[in-house]
């Protein structure tokens, strides 16, 4: 050790550094016993204590290599300790850092301590990122610095819930570090308790009344205890169920956190010897529950750390009863929290695999409780996941193959208990999903019954409870829904019509809760919607602050989250359609700001490909920037991007959608190729497509605009009528 500055090395990610806070502390301050201090091992001469131990406490630099100062201290370090976590294990820096000492020839003085995640999971389909060991600490380094395939198996102390616990997770490390035996540590423990009970013995005989009547008391005092315990989760239970669906109802998220933070901290708290499978289950719903608020704040990394830690309790249940349907379904709904993190990030593939593992468990579940009524809601759940996955990657097919199954599972639940109105609501956006598609299918007759059918059902349960800020927000989403695709139809003034009800009622939302991000995303959304449909009707001022209040909110949400690919691509849509708005006033260099700013965004939103909806916005985004240089005399220019708009939009994965379709013609009308056009734009009459801007076009280059077919028809008739419907219905928001 004489050579060694440093006893060991902490090796962490620093999102683990309040694992780093304790370890740190832990080690130094270990109590060595006397009878070891000076013994000669495999690690040395044993010392009087464990220090220093090395603890980096600066984020490390955004350069390739390590900093010279953990070089160095990793160089002057006799063991390296790795806090093993799904952090650590994507941490490029921790594993550089295990590499490097693992160069230095030192790989047999290296310990691991688990707080997280699990071993080996990165093997598992859908648990890929639950992995907690570093990609680094599985095989041996040579002398040459080079990695071998021989395995590495460091000593691992395990400190999560249910396993050795942090009191003996020290202990193991200790053991692994002063190179001895575990028990070694454990003899001073055992001898103090060998003179407890020699004492113990004699004095009992003097005792013996008094323990007796404190035997009895012990025992009232234990089933007290065991009441308490009971009525502490009785509370937390009604806490976790009955009062989070009252808070949610008027959206009071930080009553939420807190209710949930409380109860996450009480079962922290309690022993491991006292976490019966009861207790279990319900840190698990708390840990669910706080996860959830903390994505509804926007704070995503805190909101999967509580998602993977009630993974980690519901792997425990399932440990203790695997068969257990209960425990399955904590498990899917882990798994699900987990995929929607996934899926916001762009990783679709991951989010996949969760969803699909997720269903799959509770399909299972089902064929133990097939009259489970809420478990059959949880699966209509997870296979609208499931559809919105398969959506995304255009496989209409498997989309629609799912999403009528949950029509067919909500319809069913809503005709066994129609006063349930959650499942009511899960209806009508079933009735939403399948609109989505038919609308990326080019169907958009079905696509508006079905939006239509959706509106109709968040209507009447909203007048049932106006004052259930859930209901106002599914009835806000299926207004909103609607107008778009009555301004796909050129309905232009019944879209203005339901995307102004959309506004009023999201704006009523806002004012209750100025900072929710699900009500932020929303405006958003929504508001570029209807600066567009403003702007088609020559609305400049109601389109110019659409436009602005759009762009601020999403520009607020991606800075909570700038890794939200969801939230950049919607940036992206509104800075679009703002720069179409100042590019049809001639305003040149603010739009091209503009489309610069939704460049930017939309570069962020790929994550792993990008979906089709990506796509169709790049294919837009190139035909206004063709557009911006052809107003600047740059004919090369011009070309280039157009030609870039043809090919995006006409990609295999965006043939059928009628907007990909709109694009496609309006680059090539731009290009001066008119073959074949007033072909595509009567086939997308046909289909009910009539959008302004592409009118507007078509007209602009001299081509027939096809007339208003019988689907168009159709569907001026279907606009007329649910628009005197909702004249008739004043909502007052």
């Amino acid at each position: 050790m004489a050579a060694h500055r440093y006893r060991a090395f902490l090796c962490y990610s620093h999102r683990d550094s309040a694992w780093a806070d304790w370890l740190h502390h832990a080690l130094e301050s270990f109590p060595i016993p006397a009878r070891l201090v000076g013994i000669e091992t495999g690690a040395g001469v044993i010392p009087r204590k464990l220090a220093p131990v090395f603890r980096d406490r600066d984020e490390l630099p955004s350069a390739t290599n390590l900093g010279a100062k953990v070089s160095d201290a990793l160089a002057q370090s006799a063991n390296l300790v790795v806090i093993c976590s799904p952090h650590a294990a994507q941490s490029h820096w921790v594993d550089e850092e295990v590499r490097t000492f693992q160069r230095l020839g030192r790989g047999d003085r290296i310990f691991c301590l688990i707080v997280e995640g699990e071993p080996g999971a990165s093997r598992w389909a859908g648990r890929e990122h639950d992995e907690c060991i570093p990609s680094a600490l599985t095989h041996r380094f040579d002398a040459a610095g080079n990695e071998t395939t021989e395995r590495l198996d460091p000593i691992a102390a395990d400190a999560r819930p249910g396993m050795d616990g942090r009191a003996n997770a020290r202990t193991k490390l200790v053991a692994g570090l002063l190179g001895v035996d575990l028990d070694d540590l454990r003899q001073r423990e055992r001898r103090r308790r060998r003179w407890n009970v020699t004492a113990a013995i004699a004095i009992g005989f003097a005792l013996l009344c008094l323990t007796s009547a404190l035997a009895v008391n012990a025992v009232i005092a234990r089933h007290a205890a065991e009441r308490r315990q009971k009525q502490a989760e009785d509370l937390v239970g009604f806490m976790l169920g009955d009062l989070d669906d009252k808070l949610r109802e008027v959206n009071r998220l930080d009553i939420l956190e807190s209710v949930a933070d409380r109860a996450v901290k009480y079962f922290a708290a309690l022993p491991s010897a006292d976490m019966t499978a009861d207790s279990l289950s319900l840190r698990a719903r708390a840990q669910l529950k706080l996860g959830a608020v903390h994505r509804d704040q926007g704070r995503t990394d805190e909101a999967m750390e509580s998602f993977r830690g009630a993974l980690s309790s519901s792997d425990e249940l399932l440990l203790r009863e695997p068969g257990n349907p209960d425990f399955g379904i904590i498990e899917a709904e882990s798994m699900s929290w987990i995929g929607f993190v996934d899926w916001s990030q762009g990783r679709l593939d991951d989010a996949s695999r969760r969803f699909l593992a997720a269903r799959d468990i509770l399909l299972a579940a089902r064929t133990r409780r097939p009259d489970d009524l809420d478990l059959l809601d949880r699966i209509g759940a997870v296979r609208t996941n499931v559809g919105r996955v398969y959506e995304a990657r255009n496989q209409i097919v498997e989309a629609r193959e799912e999403y009528a199954k949950v029509l067919e599972t909500y319809t069913y639940l809503s005709r066994r208990q129609p006063n349930v109105s959650s499942w009511r609501a899960e209806l009508g956006y079933a009735h939403n999903n399948l609109a989505q598609l038919a609308m990326k299918n080019g169907d958009l007759e079905s696509a508006t019954r079905e939006y239509i059918a959706d509106l109709e059902i968040k209507r009447n349960l909203y007048e049932l409870d106006p004052a259930n800020n859930a209901r106002r927000e599914d009835l806000v989403a299926s207004e909103a829904f609607l107008g778009q695709v009555l301004l796909a139809c050129g309905e232009n003034a019944a879209a203005k019509l339901h995307l102004d009800a959309a506004m009023d009622g999201i704006e009523a939302l806002l004012r209750i809760d100025p900072n929710s991000t699900d009500w932020l995303d929303k405006a958003g959304s929504y508001g570029w919607m209807h600066g567009q449909a403003a702007r088609v009707l020559r609305d400049r001022t109601a389109a110019e602050k659409s436009d602005a209040a759009s762009i601020a909110r999403l520009t607020l949400l991606v800075a909570k989250d700038s890794a939200n690919v969801g939230w950049q691509r919607k940036l992206a849509q509104a800075q679009l359609e703002n720069a179409w708005r100042l590019f049809q006033l001639g305003q040149l260099k603010p739009a091209a700001d503009a489309v610069e700013a939704a460049e930017g965004a939309l570069a962020k939103a790929k994550g792993d490909g990008g979906d089709i909806a990506t796509q169709l916005v790049d294919a837009h985004l190139a035909l206004i920037m063709g557009d911006i240089a052809d107003a600047k005399h740059d004919a090369a220019g011009a070309s280039s991007r157009w030609d870039r708009a043809a090919r995006a939009s006409r990609s295999a994965e965006a043939s059928k959608d009628p907007s990909a379709e709109a694009a496609w013609i309006r680059s090539r009308l731009r290009q001066g190729s008119v073959d074949g056009i007033g072909n595509a734009a009567q086939a997308l009459a046909n289909s009910g497509y009539r959008h302004a801007d592409l009118i507007a076009d078509l007209e602009r280059f001299g081509i027939d605009v096809p007339a208003a077919s019988p689907t168009s028809e159709r569907i001026a008739q279907l606009a007329g009528e649910i628009s005197a419907q909702a004249s008739a219905r004043q909502l007052n928001w």
